[in-house]
């Protein structure tokens, strides 16, 4: 399967997700219009992406064909509680100092975390999920080809071996390697 065909089977699941999302938020308490405020969905055009910055701002990374696939998709993704990033959002996040801290405290105190592994020269950040939290994706370019993601999510870690897997992960599969 592609990108793009994983992508688009993504893209029908919206719905479906959404309202699982609402249901959620509405068992916390929240009101439904506040449910409703935090289930938007936002998708800008994709485009042509050729290098992906990294944490180190002087390196970037020559766009990965899976990431290719997906830029070309679509650009800044906003959905029920996520934010895929464009280029532009990741070097906006990058130089944020709350994001620096998260950088900084992964890399001193989550054994084996990406940061704590991996130069900044071999990260990027491709989603948020909390800013608040250090709810982050990561790619690790630790391949030639295609870059690792590494998802972190409250006091989880999620690592899979490429973009793709993560979609498919997205998508309701186990793909995920550790």
């Amino acid at each position: 399967m592609s990108i793009r065909d994983l992508l688009e089977a993504y893209e029908k699941s919206v719905e479906q997700r959404k309202q699982e999302f609402i249901q959620e938020y509405l068992s916390y308490g929240f009101t439904e219009a506040e449910a409703k405020q935090d289930a938007k969905i936002k998708r800008t055009a994709g485009s042509i992406v050729r290098e992906v910055p990294t944490f180190d701002l002087s390196i970037s990374k020559k766009v990965s064909p899976q990431l290719h696939e997906h830029f070309l998709y679509t650009g800044k993704r906003k959905e029920i509680g996520e934010t895929w990033l464009d280029v532009e959002g990741m070097l906006k996040l990058i130089h944020k100092p709350k994001f620096k801290k998260w950088v900084k405290s992964m890399r001193e105190n989550w054994e084996d975390s990406a940061p704590m592994i991996y130069s900044d020269k071999q990260l990027s950040v491709i989603s948020v999920a909390s800013e608040k939290d250090g709810d982050f994706t990561l790619a690790v370019w630790n391949n030639p080809i295609e870059p690792e993601i590494w998802r972190y999510h409250g006091q989880s870690e999620q690592k899979f071996k490429e973009f793709s897997d993560w979609i498919k992960w997205l998508n309701g599969a186990d793909s995920s390697f550790e």
